[in-house]
């Protein structure tokens, strides 16, 4: 028997926690698309009321998480020595450059999704297998670290209904 958590995800699919990670960024980023299509320009730039980011910087920094951690997973295939990310290389510290309109962030997010969906699943097992240190977060492997990158990235969902709830402008069931 195959045991599902150290399958090859080319031919098998992904471990389970990395597919949960993804079915459960998918849910959240569609959530947070669903609420979208609800606002205004003008509302995808109100940060709340206690300062911090706004909408748009939220949604674009959803985006540079899931680029950059893919993005990361061609660098650890092409580069066997390499075993440590900056902060900033895997989104964490990044907000990225703000949409201006509610067609742009709604296409950051339906690229991330696709994104996710797409490339997300397909990590061959010797590089899940990988460690990566990540200064002040820890030494793990890539399998370990996926679902929690992944589940940052779309974590930050509930930072935008926030903002949306703090300003008044949320979609109704947000």
């Amino acid at each position: 028997m195959v045991d599902a958590d150290t399958t090859d995800a080319t031919t098998t699919g992904p471990p389970a926690a990395i597919a949960q990670a993804l079915a459960d960024a998918d849910r959240d980023l569609g959530r947070l698309d669903a609420a979208l299509a609800a606002l205004t320009d003008g509302d995808l730039h109100r940060a709340h009321r206690d300062g911090g980011w706004t909408v748009a910087q939220v949604v674009s920094h959803i985006n540079m998480c899931a680029i950059l951690w893919l993005g990361d997973m061609r660098r650890l295939e092409a580069d066997p020595e390499l075993d440590f990310f900056f902060r900033e290389e895997v989104g964490h510290d990044l907000t990225g450059y703000p949409p201006p309109t509610i067609d742009l962030a709604r296409g950051q997010l339906a690229r991330t999704r696709r994104t996710l969906a797409t490339a997300g699943a397909v990590v061959p097992a010797e590089l899940l297998a990988r460690t990566v240190t990540i200064p002040d977060l820890g030494t793990m492997t890539v399998e370990e670290w996926t679902p929690l990158i992944v589940g940052h990235a779309s974590g930050h969902t509930e930072q935008a209904f926030e903002i949306m709830r703090d300003r008044g402008f949320a979609p109704e069931g947000v």
